[in-house]
């Protein structure tokens, strides 16, 4: 099984979501081999959802949840929220590290609830010194120097990775065959093929490439 998770980021309106979702239903072929998992804005998640929710290989998933269970946190979005509305989040990404100045400690918590509500975590990090969870299926592997050049176009692409030196990332933190190990570098749809050659990778974490529908299928009809 091969992963494509589509990562929005804080783009597009109402409108424009609505577009997207029946775009890709028009080109959409489902395969067996393979899982697509669309993660939107939190506004945006009950649509998608109603969508997608009768096909069997479309998934959604959150970018993010909060590190509180629920109470008097205004403007949150918890686990509990979310419960039966995604199969997946996003936890720990580059950019949450970054800007918002996530902990592992907020990142353990924010695992934990996504776990207590059935939410599948993606757990990210960004070398092998970070700390990994023994208790998470998938892993996502985003260098930050090749995070957000996988342009919409998919033809200005910019590779700072090889699948080869990305496998001896992984070989070094010694994953455990039942992982899913994800790579969540600038994929698009020139250089996925490279990817696609090696078993070792299981999934594929696409940022800008995602935002058009018909250049996401690019890369998902690859398998």
């Amino acid at each position: 099984m091969k992963y494509f998770i589509a990562n929005w980021k804080a783009n597009k309106n109402f409108d424009e979501a609505k577009q997207w979702v029946n775009q890709f239903l028009k080109i959409y072929r489902p395969k067996t081999e393979r899982t697509v998992i669309i993660c939107p804005p939190f506004p945006f998640i009950p649509l998608l959802h109603q969508a997608v929710n009768h096909l069997k290989n479309i998934k959604i998933g959150s970018q993010d949840l909060s590190a509180f269970e629920s109470g008097t946190y205004t403007g949150e979005v918890t686990a509990k929220t979310l419960k039966g509305l995604v199969d997946y989040v996003i936890i720990g990404h580059s950019e949450r590290r970054k800007n918002f100045h996530e902990s592992q400690d907020l990142i353990g918590q924010k695992i934990s609830l996504a776990k207590k509500y059935q939410i599948e975590p993606i757990v990210c990090f960004q070398d092998v010194t970070d700390r990994l969870p023994n208790n998470i299926k998938f892993i996502a592997y985003e260098p930050p120097w090749a995070i957000s050049k996988g342009y919409e176009d998919s033809m200005k692409t910019v590779i700072e990775e090889t699948p080869e030196t990305v496998i001896k990332v992984k070989k070094k933190l010694k994953i455990q065959s039942d992982k899913c190990f994800i790579y969540g570098g600038s994929v698009n749809s020139n250089n996925i093929s490279q990817y696609l050659k090696y078993k070792e990778i299981d999934g594929y974490l696409v940022g800008g490439a995602s935002l058009n529908p018909a250049t996401f299928y690019e890369i998902v009809s690859q398998v």
